[in-house]
């Protein structure tokens, strides 16, 4: 029965489809392509359309057809696409489908036919249906898809349509047009774009060209769609930009809200009070679409804007008020909490009320300029702050200063007072000076400048105890006093102990102490290169336990520096030196040792130098370090910790002394010194020479110097002899003799006469006269009276008489005496003791003056006699 039914079926439909013998036809078919989203003049056409009606389908509408579609490129007759669609049959019995073509549909064309499937049966295709290319009746070369923008990641085919007879030129490997699809069009392979640019592509044939530039780019990718309320009237939507679509100009994103247009970040439209609302944006751009959706009441989104920038303050020593307005009417009854930032940091008090606009600041700071900013927000449904306001600045009043930190310091008997500097915040103005009482609180204070920070205090006078007061002031006035007590007598010297540095710093522990009433307080100072106020110092609270480890110090102090750091115990009284300390926080190398020298011993050889200058050590030494060099180039080294160093049994020849103190970072500079050491024959040799070559130059320079000043040396041992002049108011007689032949002597007697003596004649004024009376003797008579009486014979050289009276020469000899008649009554004064005599005597006979003096020889023959004198001498006969 089922079989039966079966072929009844069958043959029922077959003879529907078929009207008077024929299969019905599939009828008012269109073939139609996609308008592409294009903002520039022309654009590719991707999506072709196929619409028909198939009476078939209307007749039985509980059936399902299935048709089978190919499409063709016309010229070649290439299939390049074959689908089977399956659809229901409905009243209308209208079908659409639609296909993307893999190249632009501009650039050739192509048909399409379809055709029906009942059941099994295969139905006759349907006419070809045409859709027209560009290429049939282009009139110059051209590109297609022209200037398109595309998504980021897609596959593009480019085709270049050109004449008849044309081909296309090589070009860029990229975008090569090698395939052709019909009798004057070119298409590269699919080129893959899989990041955003700006890409170029050229046609050129022999006579012509074409060229197009494809945007790539992304999709739309805006986020976070919030929409609130800024005036209590509107609304405002605000979205985040997401992902950057390089897409500009024309081609960028567009915004619509609830269907108004809007530019990007920012849509405003009319605000439903007290009432939930829906807000869409919607974001296109020629790739891609965005949708984005809120939902909120706005009274509960509010978004407060800024107060009016003319913020006014009133401003104290210690507070402020500030006072602003705001230019949204709806403000005035809005309920709301405000913030206030001072400085830069949020105050620590917010501030609420019904349009509020003022505010207190309390606790601040005596002159110091401050500024402040101002927002506010929804006080019953809080949503966020909003804006600040512009910024105002205001300056506080001054007040007094704060006390001053003061501390007192102990230096050679000597003490001085101390105190630190106020910073900002203490000093609540600029300080103007010091005032210092010593003592008697009515004495009249000590003005210190302000630059000044420390006074000193001579001690040693004082019987009692002194309170010193300081007090810093300001045009608010003076600051507290800061008292402290300046003992008579500093504390006694504590031994001083060791500190080792660690990091950069000390650290102190000490056990409490029974002086202490107030705390402790730590001082130190650099230890070397002490100056005026270069102490620093720090108050530390009392301990609550027996062991204190309060005191902690790194990076204030400087690296190779000794510190000396004292622990005083806090007391009413004086305070009271407990502990002293020195040490380097971080030591460094040290400086050069001094006075490096040898001493030689024979064959050893003992090198010293001079320790370290104290302000130059820049650590503990820990000892030294010795370098050698033997003569014969290989060296030794020796580490010592005294200064010096005792080498024995060493060979003859050349040692070089390098040597450096270190620390506990390393050796510092060296100093080097050189000696030789030689035998001790060669020593000794050496020691002669150099002695004998001494003593050389000794005479040398002497004779040398004797040389230059010989003058000097003639004056000074034998001086010239004066003349011998007469006195005034006298007569002189003397005997003068020359030498005769045959052992005879002429001899005359001769008067000297004063220029005063009444003999003189007035026609020779201004000369000496001497008359003279001769007389011939034996030579032999003469020598033996002279010899007898003794007679001192003397040269006696007068004044103006030197042309008459001759002087004679020293050192005389005379011949052996001969018989003179008696001459004793003849009579020559002489000015001064020396009496040279005269030069004719022979026979060596020799007779000295009354000096002592023994005078020399000359050639003269001629004689003058005092007959007074005592002794006389006769020139050598030459």
């Amino acid at each position: 029965m089922s079989v039966w039914l079966f072929f009844a079926l069958f043959f029922s439909l077959a003879g529907q489809t078929e009207q008077n013998g024929h299969p019905i036809p599939i009828g008012e078919v269109e073939v139609f392509f996609d308008e592409p989203y294009c903002v520039l003049p022309e654009c590719g056409a991707w999506v072709l359309n196929i619409k028909w009606r198939d009476k078939f389908a209307e007749n039985n509408e509980t059936l399902k057809v299935k048709y089978d579609i190919e499409v063709l490129r016309t010229e070649q007759m290439k299939t390049v696409h074959f689908e089977t669609i399956n659809v229901m049959a409905d009243k209308t019995s209208y079908f659409h489908w639609k296909w993307t073509s893999p190249i632009p549909l501009q650039c050739t064309s192509h048909l399409v036919r379809l055709r029906r499937y009942i059941g099994h049966r295969t139905g006759e295709w349907m006419p070809l249906y045409s859709h027209k290319g560009k290429d049939l009746n282009a009139a110059k070369t051209t590109l297609y898809p022209g200037e398109q923008v595309f998504k980021v990641g897609s596959n593009i085919t480019f085709c270049c349509i050109v004449g008849t007879d044309e081909v296309p030129l090589k070009n860029d490997e990229r975008f090569e047009f090698l395939i052709r699809i019909s009798n004057r069009t070119y298409i590269t392979k699919p080129v893959p774009f899989e990041r955003p640019e700006k890409a170029n592509i050229l046609c050129e044939v022999e006579k012509s060209y074409s060229g197009i530039t494809v945007f790539i780019g992304y999709p739309p990718d805006d986020q976070n769609l919030t929409c609130i309320t800024r005036d209590l009237k509107s609304v405002e939507c605000h979205w985040e930009r997401g992902r950057e679509t390089h897409l500009t100009g024309i081609k960028q994103t567009r915004y619509a809200l609830n269907g108004r247009v809007c530019s990007f970040g920012k849509c405003v439209i009319h605000a439903v009070k007290n009432q939930e609302t829906n807000w869409t944006l919607v974001a296109e751009n020629p790739v891609g679409v965005k949708t984005l959706s809120d939902t909120a009441d706005p009274t509960q989104r509010v978004w407060l804007r800024a107060p009016m920038s003319n913020i006014s303050h009133v401003a104290n020593a210690r507070n402020v008020s500030l006072r602003w307005s705001w230019n949204e009417e709806n403000y005035a009854t809005f309920w709301m909490i405000c913030q206030v930032k001072l400085s830069g940091r949020i105050y620590n008090t917010t501030f609420s009320g019904e349009g509020l606009s003022s505010a207190v600041l309390i606790n601040l700071q005596p002159s110091v300029k401050y500024t402040a900013q101002v927002r506010c927000g929804s006080h019953e449904h809080f949503y966020k702050w909003g804006d600040w306001s512009e910024m105002t600045k205001f300056s506080t009043e001054e007040d007094i200063p704060e006390a001053v930190d003061v501390w007192i310091h102990y230096s050679e008997q000597n003490a001085s007072v101390l105190w630190k500097p106020l910073n900002e915040h203490q000093s609540h103005g600029k300080i103007t000076e010091y005032e210092i009482t010593i003592g008697d609180p009515k004495r009249e204070s000590i003005k210190i400048d302000k630059e000044q920070l420390c006074y000193n205090i001579t001690s040693g006078n004082e019987r009692s105890d002194r309170i010193i007061k300081v007090s810093a002031k300001n045009s608010a006035g003076l600051s507290p006093p800061s008292t402290i007590i300046v003992p008579s007598y500093p504390d006694s010297e504590v031994d001083i102990s060791y500190i080792s540095g660690g990091n950069g710093g000390f650290e102190m522990s000490w056990e409490e102490s029974s002086y202490s009433t107030c705390g402790y307080v730590v001082e130190w100072f650099p230890t070397y290169k002490k100056r005026q106020c270069a102490v620093e110092w720090e108050k530390i609270a009392e301990c609550n336990s027996g062991v204190c480890n309060a005191w902690n110090r790194s990076g204030i102090f400087k690296p190779g520096v000794r510190y000396t750091i004292s622990l005083y115990a806090c007391t009413k009284a004086s305070p009271k030196l407990l502990k002293r300390s020195e040490g380097y926080a971080t030591e460094t190398k040290p400086g050069k040792v001094k006075n490096l020298k040898d001493v030689h011993k024979g064959r050893n050889i003992e090198l010293s130098w001079a320790e370290v200058p104290l302000e130059q050590q820049n650590g503990t030494i820990r000892g030294y370090k010795v370098i050698i060099i033997l003569p014969s180039g290989s060296q030794k080294i020796i580490n010592t910790t005294v200064n010096k160093v005792e080498l024995g049994e060493l060979d003859p020849g050349s040692y070089t002394f390098y040597v450096s103190a270190f620390t506990s970072v390393g050796n510092g500079d060296y100093v080097a010194h050189g000696t030789n050491l030689q035998n001790p024959s060669d020593r000794m040799i050496a020691a002669t020479i150099v002695g004998c070559s001494a003593a050389t130059l000794v005479f040398i320079v002497i004779t040398f110097l004797c040389y230059r000043k010989r003058k000097w040396l003639k004056k000074l041992l034998y001086p010239d002899i004066p003349e011998p002049k007469l006195a005034g108011k006298w007569i002189k007689k003397g005997i003068y003799c020359t030498q005769m032949t045959e052992g005879y002597i002429k001899c005359e007697v001769q008067e000297v006469h004063s220029l005063e003596h009444p003999a003189i004649s007035e026609s020779l004024h201004g000369l000496d006269l001497i008359s003279s009376n001769s007389k011939v003797v034996p030579a032999q008579h003469f020598y033996q009276n002279m010899s007898e009486s003794r007679a001192d014979l003397s040269y006696c050289p007068v004044g103006k008489l030197t042309s008459i009276i001759e002087n004679p020469s020293y050192n005389m000899t005379i011949p052996e005496p001969v018989g003179v008649a008696q001459i004793s009554d003849l009579t020559l004064e002489m000015q001064d003791d020396y009496l040279p005599a005269p030069n004719f005597v022979q026979n060596n006979f020799v007779v000295k003056g009354s000096d002592g003096y023994k005078p020399q020889s000359t050639s003269s023959t001629d004689a003058f006699f005092d007959v007074n004198a005592s002794e006389f001498m006769l020139p050598k006969k030459v």
